[in-house]
């Protein structure tokens, strides 16, 4: 028994580390050093290259090294054993605070007297009660339910929208296309957390983000493809969108010859909102293969949209 790991694209080494100290007797070998793909029973990944998991075939389970599922969606061929999300608290807690942040930044409007402290001018503006202002949560997984209840404890008006009917203590919850209008058009900041699948690729587009009043911010922590760019430059162009924070991209880094740089009261953050660490993120992953081997089901599973 072996765990291949990679974590693309990063150093992998501190978490081959952390599952030694977790996992003292299963062998971590990392990606391309693979001495025999027959030993590999557990693939633990992130951007793994495409269509390489298919050549282990004692391969027990994939498990994420972050919340995003995209690249794997992607695969046009995987082993049939179990897709595990990684539910790591550190990264939850990250970009809950990230968009409690911007939320304060835009409610509160912090870059306006930012402006006016480098011209020296002393300004104050009225704003909406913190419990009027409403923040809406788009998707309700793991993440964005831990950043909707953070919005609500921080005293915000906190919405949120899923396509299934969700209850969270403290949040206005709305489900289906019509509560998905309802909500947009009730909504002072708008969070995007969805995940990036075919049914959300571009949702946020001119009709969607049109539906939010004018004046209203956009907040991005998940994917970049969820939003169609052009429209919100559109919008943001048009002063119907205020302002955008955003730290995903369909092109990462971000070209420098995006529209996005040089776009007002845009604030470009290059995918930092949930920062994973190898100490923390390695133990959910260590005990859920603990878990499989003692014959039990691993948490969160993940169902690729193709198979929904």
């Amino acid at each position: 028994m072996a765990i291949l790991l990679n974590y693309q694209g990063h150093d992998s080494t501190p978490w081959a580390e952390a599952f030694a100290d977790m996992l003292p007797t299963i062998p971590v070998h990392i990606y391309p050093h693979i001495p025999n793909p027959l030993d590999i029973q557990y693939a633990v990944v992130w951007h793994h290259p495409h269509g390489d998991l298919i050549n282990y075939p004692n391969l027990k389970a994939i498990l994420n090294m972050g919340a995003g599922t995209d690249h794997l969606d992607a695969e046009t061929e995987l082993p049939d054993v179990p897709i595990v999300r990684l539910l790591d608290p550190d990264v939850g807690n990250d970009m809950a605070q990230y968009a409690v942040y911007w939320a304060m930044h835009f409610h509160r409007r912090f870059e306006d007297y930012r402006r006016q402290a480098s011209r020296a001018e002393w300004l104050s503006h009225e704003v909406p009660r913190t419990a009027e202002y409403r923040v809406s949560v788009m998707g309700l997984g793991l993440i964005g339910t831990q950043i909707a209840r953070r919005l609500a404890l921080s005293g915000f008006k906190a919405q949120g929208w899923s396509r299934t009917e969700h209850r969270i203590d403290g949040v206005d919850t709305f489900h289906g296309s019509s509560g998905l209008q309802q909500m947009l058009s009730a909504t002072d900041v708008l969070v995007n957390c969805l995940p990036l699948n075919r049914q959300t690729r571009y949702l946020l587009n001119s009709e969607t983000l049109g539906q939010l009043p004018t004046g209203s911010f956009v907040i991005n922590v998940s994917r970049g493809a969820v939003i169609d760019d052009d429209a919100l430059i559109a919008l943001l162009n048009s002063g119907h969108i205020a302002g955008a924070a955003l730290d995903a991209f369909v092109e990462e880094p971000l070209p420098a010859d995006s529209a996005y740089w040089r776009t007002a009261n845009v604030f470009v953050t290059p995918h930092i909102s949930g920062s994973t660490y190898a100490k923390s993120a390695a133990r959910p992953i260590a005990d859920n293969i603990i878990r499989i081997e003692q014959g039990k089901q691993p948490f969160p599973i993940h169902i690729p949209p193709q198979t929904t």
